[in-house]
């Protein structure tokens, strides 16, 4: 982590959770090497090119932290027969963690073609490495659109996009919950624009987790 970064965090957020940080980037580093794979490197949103007219909507891509995804994991009382979706998945890290951590499958929806072909790069490399395959699907197309599934119970957000879009994905969810009830648990990593997700699901926790902020959602006794 460059010195530049390592103050800047230290002001922001102490001494322990920089400290924290640090040793994720380390662990992050671990991973690629590991299994060969491409998932560290930021890649900015002018870099890309995007499906759909939401590019200024979006994000940067920033990979969620590895050891705290699987810290998180084990913290979060999760639904059976986990079924993850990532919003704006990337490199595809959170997909191969979520899987190798035990989840029963995890599908991303992302809007940039080079982000996807890297996340389904990325997927066969860890195949490879472990002599088996993953229940893994990388959709390339705006989240807006995605029709989420009724085995679907987990739903992962790493800041992706802006309040509006976020907004919109809130109402595929609850038609998608209206449809087919079921017990699901909602993350937000990094919840810049959580006013949209207090107005519609309950607030469980909140976990600091690797120097990082994670929030889950549920639903208000069963329903929307």
């Amino acid at each position: 982590m460059h010195l530049l970064a390592i103050w800047s965090h230290l002001k922001k957020k102490g001494v322990a959770r920089t400290i924290s940080i640090m040793a994720n980037r380390a662990f992050d580093c671990h991973f690629d090497f590991k299994y060969g794979t491409d998932t560290s490197n930021r890649v900015s949103l002018q870099e890309l090119t995007v499906t759909g007219a939401n590019k200024e909507r979006g994000s940067f891509y920033q990979p969620t932290m590895a050891l705290s995804f699987n810290r998180l994991l084990k913290a979060i009382p999760l639904p059976p027969e986990g079924v993850l979706v990532d919003f704006g998945c990337g490199k595809g890290r959170v997909l191969l963690l979520a899987v190798l951590g035990g989840m029963k499958k995890a599908v991303g929806i992302e809007f940039s073609p080079h982000l996807c072909r890297i996340a389904e790069s990325n997927i066969n490399l860890v195949e490879k490495t472990i002599g088996t395959r993953l229940e893994i699907t990388v959709i390339e197309g705006d989240v807006t659109d995605y029709e989420i599934e009724d085995d679907q119970n987990v739903f992962f957000f790493f800041n992706p996009f802006d309040d509006v879009i976020l907004a919109a994905v809130v109402e595929n969810m609850k038609k998608s919950l209206h449809r087919k009830p079921r017990q699901v648990a909602i993350v937000y990593y990094n919840p810049v624009h959580s006013h949209v997700m207090d107005q519609h699901f309950l607030l469980k926790n909140r976990y600091i987790i690797g120097g990082e902020e994670y929030v889950l959602y549920a639903l208000v006794d069963g329903l929307v």
